[in-house]
């Protein structure tokens, strides 16, 4: 059985129900019930029905969910609605019914294995194997097994924030750690999936299992919100299992626990008027925004000024759910007004984690300064060193 198919339930038994409504923010820009949680579901459940049919203009509008997963982390039952959603567009990528963007959006996997560029073109098992070889000079393969961390860099920090890696492995350093770089320049998956694209995200999913495999690693964090959503939740949306030792986890967790061993050791800024931005996919990892708070408290001395839209109902900026390829317009609009969320609070800066996020905030912040959580601890970790 397809997911489609497990989904049906899902569309059927979501289409009349209003209840996370207000908790979508595409439906907040579009102010159209066609495109709000009920609406898509109530379109997919339409054309299985026969009452309508799968064209350019109903593609559209399935194509204008963020993929954001407020509806579910708003849903008294924890409805998978987010996931049937992003089923149906696999169906419809399936069925022939590819939208032009998605098209050329695959292009470019198929030849980078990302949607920004030439990534670097490196052996992945070959540079595992080099830096494991490295460790076991420096250590004994016990301790070399205990200190390695498996930094997954992914795509858009690659591409995009370079800096936010120099910063992460900094920080891991500065623990003990031996950080390893993983996937530089090349996707987890979590896009093409999330435009319909199983195929390719499944292959570049196995790309990733295989090599953990190989590696024998048992501690993989993410700099991204998006990849760490991708190794837990999606690779099984696709069928595609991680190795049983490996454990997922953000930066941002990993580094709260740290925080809370006293390991950190940061010397505060101080009188920062900021507010912090949950990334999309936050909503989906448990803690997440609880630990980047603490984290962000612990760095600037003071904290956030809190935006209305937060959690479970944050605005995302337009990179879930492929908007920024598929619907530049909305996505654009959605970033603007998460910056002018911001500038409400009375906040001088807006702070996030996901290197992606950051790198949007950046491009639209009409004055505000964009910092990232992670750069922003690593400065002040150098602080502390020279205090």
């Amino acid at each position: 059985m397809s997911k489609f198919q497990e989904y049906l339930p899902i569309y059927e038994g979501d289409r009349f129900c209003l209840m996370c409504g207000q908790a979508c923010p595409v439906r907040r820009m579009t102010r159209n019930e066609s495109t709000s949680p009920h609406g898509w579901a109530l379109l997919i459940s339409s054309v299985q029905r026969g009452m309508l049919q799968w064209n350019a203009e109903t593609v559209d509008v399935l194509y204008h969910c963020s993929d954001c997963g407020n509806c579910q982390g708003n849903c008294a039952t924890d409805r998978p609605l987010p996931y049937a959603i992003q089923a149906a567009r696999a169906n419809v990528v399936q069925l022939g019914h590819t939208p032009a963007r998605v098209k050329a959006l695959d292009e470019k996997f198929q030849q980078w294995s990302n949607p920004y560029g030439e990534p670097p073109q490196v052996d992945t098992m070959q540079v595992l194997k080099d830096a494991w070889d490295a460790l076991t000079k420096k250590h004994d393969a016990d301790t070399a097994r205990k200190n390695a961390v498996i930094l997954f860099v992914g795509d858009a920090a690659y591409h995009l924030k370079p800096q936010v890696v120099d910063a992460a492995e900094k920080i891991l350093r500065a623990l003990g750690d031996e950080p390893i770089r993983f996937r530089e320049g090349r996707a987890s998956g979590y896009l093409p999936y999330s435009v319909g694209l199983w195929d390719t995200a499944r292959r570049l999913a196995q790309e990733v299992v295989l090599a953990l495999q190989l590696s024998g690693a048992a501690r993989v964090i993410t700099l991204s919100t998006y990849d760490a959503h991708a190794l837990k939740n999606v690779y099984a949306e696709l069928g595609v299992a991680l190795p049983d030792n490996v454990n997922v986890m953000t930066l941002v967790d990993y580094l709260a626990a740290a925080s809370a061993g006293d390991k950190l050791n940061m010397q505060p800024r101080q009188n920062i008027a900021y507010t912090y931005h949950d990334p999309s996919q936050a909503v989906r990892l448990k803690s997440h925004g609880l630990n980047a708070r603490v984290l962000a408290t612990e760095a600037l001395g003071s904290e956030p000024r809190e935006m209305l839209y937060r959690e479970t109902i944050a605005t995302p900026v337009g990179n879930s759910g492929g908007l920024a390829f598929t619907q530049p317009a909305l996505a654009e609009t959605l970033a603007r007004t998460r910056i002018q969320e911001a500038k409400s609070t009375g906040a001088e800066i807006i702070l996030t984690d996901d290197p992606l996020d950051t790198a949007t905030l950046e491009k639209y912040a009409d004055g505000m300064q964009v910092w990232n959580l992670f750069q922003v601890i690593a400065e002040q970790m150098a602080d502390s060193k020279s205090a």
